[in-house]
């Protein structure tokens, strides 16, 4: 029970390079789950009883699993307000019933890590907050110790998710923000940007489509922010299958790609207007279906969308 934030680990000729690697994918960021708690529960049988069944409070009582109680009793058990420690620095304070935390409380971890919500027989229940001392954070609605329902994940380097979770992973609508100020927003399955989504990396690139399993892949577009776009199939975050790639000045590819490139027939449109077919193999331009072999020949001989 509780939880952990774990470490930083969290996608032509006149068109600008770069390099965004690192953010092609996302990182593997979602909180883990803690349990001990729930086992010390296991061994907390007080060592005395009361006799009377009204609320009672007493001195500290030492239980069976080692840990120190004080607070109110009802009969033998722990119910209405009290705090437990235990020989290892971990720590309850707040509300019990039936000896089980119920109601608002904070657990405190021995590592610094602390949740500190609504509780629900002994179970995270309700909305919660839950630090973890290398600076990651989770607020939001929690179900039997997972996050579910709408939540925050945020981490010590800037990055944060804003959406839906489901037994402790994202899943459904959300947003994620990496630090560098590049964004998607779209659905997830298992923790994965999964169906419709768009992306806006640093340096003003978008994507609009679908997605798989972390991956650009199925029918989208690219727009440059020097104006270049791209529509049409994807594959592994490259266009792979038949698209429409545009220059700013008005040239056009329109045919099969192959892992960025060209490959195969396709048809251009050059920017006297003029249009002409060809034929490609991986971003090569082999020959042009009429006698005019030379004319903007320049222009085509090499394309690779990934030199974008």
């Amino acid at each position: 029970m509780g939880a952990q934030c774990c470490n930083n680990q969290t996608y032509s000729d006149d068109v600008e390079s770069y390099d965004d690697t690192e953010l092609n994918r996302l990182d593997a960021r979602q909180i883990n789950i803690k349990y001990n708690y729930k086992k010390k529960q296991k061994e907390m049988n007080s060592s005395q009883t009361t006799k009377t069944q009204e609320r009672t409070k007493q001195l500290a009582v030492t239980l069976k699993s080692g840990g120190v109680y004080l607070g109110d009793w009802v009969g033998n058990k722990r119910e209405g307000y009290g705090v437990l420690k235990w020989p290892d620095g971990s720590e309850y304070e707040g509300e019990w019933k039936n000896n089980k935390a119920h109601g608002q409380g904070k657990f405190i971890y021995p590592d610094g890590d602390y949740y500190e919500g609504q509780w629900e027989n002994d179970k995270q229940n309700g909305r919660g907050i839950f630090q973890s001392m290398n600076g990651g954070k989770f607020e939001g609605q929690w179900k039997d110790d997972l996050q579910q329902g709408y939540g925050i994940e945020s981490w010590e380097d800037g990055s944060r998710y804003e959406g839906y979770f489901y037994e402790g992973i994202k899943q459904g609508q959300g947003t994620y923000i990496w630090n560098d100020g590049s964004t998607y927003v779209g659905f997830w399955i298992n923790n994965k940007r999964h169906g419709q989504g768009s992306q806006i990396w640093k340096n003003g690139k978008e994507y609009q489509g679908e997605w798989f399993e972390d991956f650009m892949c199925g029918q989208g577009s690219i727009k440059w922010p020097t104006g270049c776009s791209y529509i049409g199939l994807f594959n592994k975050d490259a266009p792979n299958g038949y698209g429409i790639f545009k220059w700013s000045n008005g040239k056009s590819y329109e045919g099969s790609f192959k892992q960025s490139k060209p490959n195969g027939k396709g048809k251009v449109v050059l920017d006297n207007g003029k249009t002409r077919f060809g034929e490609w193999h991986e971003g090569q331009l082999i020959k042009w279906f009429d006698n005019s072999q030379d004319e903007q020949k320049e222009n085509f001989d090499v394309l690779n969308l990934e030199d974008l």
